[in-house]
């Protein structure tokens, strides 16, 4: 005996099932629309590279290599084990200056580092990092050692999840607050003469737990060579569909000794911004570079489509 014959098409007679058709009607109208929207007003979902500028170096492994020794009054730590100490504090010898910081595969990873953007270092658009440990030459300097930290991104999707405002949250410190603070950098090129920089300070207890003291770091973006304090700012204008081609770099410093008085954190730390910025500066690409890039890159992609 046969089964008796059913509409194909009756399933839509149900009321549930007649709004899921109407859902997906518009679900589909609006992926069209999505589409229509972005090849019509070229927006960049997925941002292009920005090449580094010409003399940067950057090893196998991702971090930045030949970034000037001496900045003014300030020298890069040369010697292997002068501060690197084990827990038991005990001098640690790895045949590598001790100022200059190499980060773990796992940290690297965390960071963004050297993991999907593998394939893009042989071409000069990969991320990369820079962490150097400086030390203030001047006797009586009210702190004689500094951290200063570089992380370039550029080509991916990485909005800026890494600052010291959660981080430190992250590492079991108490924040104080934040603030934005001016320093001038004479030697700097436009617009980098007069820099807002972030100041965070913090409160962190020693391995006892028993004494709580009081730290501060410092940070700025460049964004497509432009300077920015609030990062989210930064995160704002990189998910902009309409900026095609971009790179933000975080610069990171800070004072590696207790500073209570902000004003002291603040003085000792823009004099130590104005010797190293025009140097940071040079590893980062400007905005025209930027611009020539971009324009490169669609004269590139006009000639392929032809």
């Amino acid at each position: 005996m046969s089964p008796p014959r059913t509409n194909p098409l009756a399933w839509l007679a149900a009321p549930q099932q007649r709004h899921f058709v109407v859902a997906a009607v518009i679900l589909a109208a609006a992926a069209v629309g999505w589409s229509w929207t972005v090849n019509t007003l070229k927006w960049a979902l997925q941002k292009e590279a920005v090449p580094w500028p010409a003399g940067v170096v950057v090893r196998e492994d991702f971090s930045l290599e030949g970034l000037t020794a001496q900045m003014g009054p300030f020298r890069m730590v040369q010697g292997d084990g002068a501060l690197d100490r084990d827990e038991r504090g005990e001098l640690r010898l790895d045949g590598l200056p001790d100022g200059d910081i190499r980060l773990e595969d796992d940290v690297k990873e965390a960071l963004g580092m050297g993991s999907a953007d593998r394939t893009r270092r042989p071409s000069r658009q990969s991320n990369w990092y820079c962490v150097r440990i400086f030390e203030d030459t001047r006797p009586g300097a009210p702190c004689r050692y500094w951290q200063l930290e570089v992380y370039y991104y550029t080509g991916g999707l990485d909005t800026v999840p890494h600052v010291p405002d959660r981080c430190l949250i992250a590492g079991g410190a108490t924040l104080l607050g934040s603030r934005t603070v001016t320093f001038p950098a004479p030697q700097a090129p436009q617009p980098w003469s007069a820099v807002p920089v972030e100041r965070v300070g913090y409160e962190q207890s020693d391995r006892s737990g028993m004494q709580t003291r009081s730290f501060v770091q410092y940070y700025v973006f460049s964004l497509n060579g432009e300077p920015e304090s609030s990062w989210e700012i930064v995160r704002g204008k990189l998910m902009d569909p309409r900026l095609r081609r971009c790179y933000f770099a975080k610069i990171q410093f800070a004072p590696q000794v207790s500073m209570a008085d902000a004003r002291e954190a603040d003085q000792a730390a823009g004099e130590f911004f104005a010797a190293v910025a025009p140097r940071v500066l040079k590893l980062l690409p400007t905005s025209q570079q930027v611009a020539q890039a971009d324009s490169a890159g669609k004269e590139s992609q006009q000639t392929t489509t032809r």
